[in-house]
Formats: structure tokens, sequence, C-alpha cells
């Protein structure tokens, strides 16, 4: 009988693959607290995890561990190189929210462009003048520089394409780029002057955290945006807030932040030309089902001996690749 911890709820959907074996007993751990994740995760054979921390002080406690398996895609909250060590897979939900958080970052590049929740704003105030204002603008033709091009990247990169944007793309492994229509190119810093749109997807490492800050910000248009719907830290808040409250830049859509929960206080918060979301751009009804029944599918997968060495970040340092 295989043991698998569920760390934190997931959909029905996932949980029925679980229960229509019989070789699996599957536990939801619903005390999220490190203690608890500890306690949940001792003698598994299997966890499935969202976006609490993983530690190597709490995966030791499974030694018979076979798999860890992300709810999702990003695992910057769990020990990798430990799992390494012990030749154990970290795999991800890797096609489940692409699609999802692409339209959301070009969501927020719309509402940015259109100026769509200052509008609201004015109408619901019955300013109805609001509308002479000409703070609004078109996509078409305006350049966008996507910041990684994974899976994620490659469909902004197509959608935006659909609006007749020009797009250039940056990824230190992409040589050639996989969508037509898109200049993939090496010196991103060189082409900040020449945006409309800066949009983050990369995943947090040391070299990406913090990598759009007051320099690369100043670089831009005064009428240029910045989109982050991948992890909180890759565009400094502070000077963020700071570039946005003295116009040298136009406006930003964050749906990640440096800490989450964030602090409300923040100066970020105050800046008239923004969108936020609360980290939610992958958490639509289908993206949903899609990463709750990938993640346990590899799990399942993992048990049966015939995981996808595609879906696995680790595959190289465990001898998958």
């Amino acid at each position: 009988m295989f043991k698998v911890a569920v760390v934190g709820p997931i959909h029905e959907a996932g949980m029925k693959l679980l229960r229509e074996r019989s070789d699996i007993e599957a536990t939801v751990v619903q005390d999220l607290s490190p203690e608890g994740i500890a306690k949940g995760i001792t003698g598994v054979d299997a966890i499935t995890i969202r976006t609490q921390v993983l530690t190597k002080e709490a995966l030791a406690l499974a030694p018979g561990l076979r798999i860890v398996s992300r709810h999702g895609v990003g695992y910057d909250n769990v020990d990798i190189p430990y799992l390494s060590s012990r030749k154990i897979p970290m795999a991800i939900a890797a096609d489940a929210n692409y699609t999802a958080v692409a339209e959301h970052t070009l969501m927020m590049m719309l509402v940015l462009a259109k100026d769509a929740l200052n509008g609201n704003e004015a109408v619901v105030k019955g300013d109805f003048e609001w509308r002479g204002k000409g703070t609004l603008t078109d996509v078409l033709d305006k350049h966008v520089l996507i910041m990684g091009f994974g899976r994620i990247g490659q469909r902004v990169a197509a959608l935006c394409l659909a609006f007749g944007m020009t797009v250039s793309a940056y990824d230190p492994f992409v040589a050639a780029s996989p969508v037509p229509g898109v200049t993939m190119i090496q010196d991103w810093k060189a082409a900040l002057p020449s945006l409309d749109f800066l949009s983050m997807h990369l995943p947090s490492m040391p070299e990406t955290v913090g990598m759009i800050s007051e320099k690369e910000l100043a670089a831009m248009k005064k009428t240029a945006f910045v989109v982050n719907a991948a992890r909180g830290g890759i565009i400094n808040e502070d000077a963020l807030a700071k570039a946005l409250q003295e116009g040298t830049i136009r406006g930003a859509g964050l749906d990640v932040f440096l800490h989450e929960p964030h602090d409300p206080n923040h100066p970020l918060f105050k800046q008239k030309r923004c969108i936020f979301s609360p980290h939610n751009a992958a958490l639509t009804a289908e993206c949903t089902i899609r990463m709750a029944t990938q993640c346990v599918q590899n799990v399942l997968d993992c048990l049966d001996g015939k995981l996808q060495a595609r879906v696995v970040v680790n595959k190289k340092e465990i001898g998958m690749a």
C-alpha cells in the first residue's frame, strides 16, 4: 500500500484519481503549519504540494519518498537540491496553467492600455467627461518583451501577435523561437528603451530576484507598462512604486508579490495606473481541475514506473535526462 500525502486540499477530480486506486492510501494534510506538514508527510511514499514550503528537514521524515509532485509549475518552495541528493523526482503540472496565466497576463496588459480601472471608477462616480482625458492607448504595433520563453511565455507571445504587437523574447535557454514571428534577443537591457510592455515569466532564482529595479525602470519609456505574473520579487517593488509615483513609467500589473499576503500599506498600492491580483492567475475553474489531475497523475505514473522525464525539473540531477 502506497501512502500519499496531499498537502493542502485539491480539486475533487484529483482526489478521485487517488481513490480509484486500491493500492493507495491518500491523506489530505489540513494543518499547513510547518509542524503540521512535517507530521503529515512522515513516512509517506509520495507528496503533492501547492505553495507551502517543503524543507529538507521535513522531507527527511519520509525515508521511502519516491516523488514530490507540484500542484502547478513553480517549485521554489521545495528544497530541490535535497531531493536531487536522494534521486527523488520533483514533478510539475507542466501543461496545466500556461493558458490561464497567459490570458491573465493579456488581461492586465489590456486593462493598463485602456486605463480600464480608472474608466470604471469615473463612470461609477458619474464622471462621464473622463472619456475625453485621452489616457487610452492601442496595443496594435506596440513592442512587448517577454522575459522567459517557456510554455507561458510562448502562449503570451502568440496572444500578443494576434493583437498585432511586435514581440521580442529573452531566454538564455532558448536559442530559436518556437513561435513564428517572435524575435529572440540576447541583450535584454539594451531593448528596454524601445519597449511599450515588459512581461515577466521567469522563475525565482538568485539571479532573477530584483533583476528589474530602479536602473532598468529608468531606461524605459515614460509610456511603458510592466507586468509580472511569474514570481514576486523579480521586480523590485520599492523601485516600482517610486518609478510609478515619479512618472518614470506609466503603469504596472502584478499578480505576484515579494511577500504574500502582501502589505496593503506599501506605497505601490497607492498608485493609480495599476492592476493587482492575489496570485490567482492560474486559478480559473478549468485550470484548477487540470492542476489537480496532472499533479496526481504524475504521482501515479511515478509509482507505476512510467513518470515522464519532461515533467521532472531535476531530471538531469537524478539521471532521468
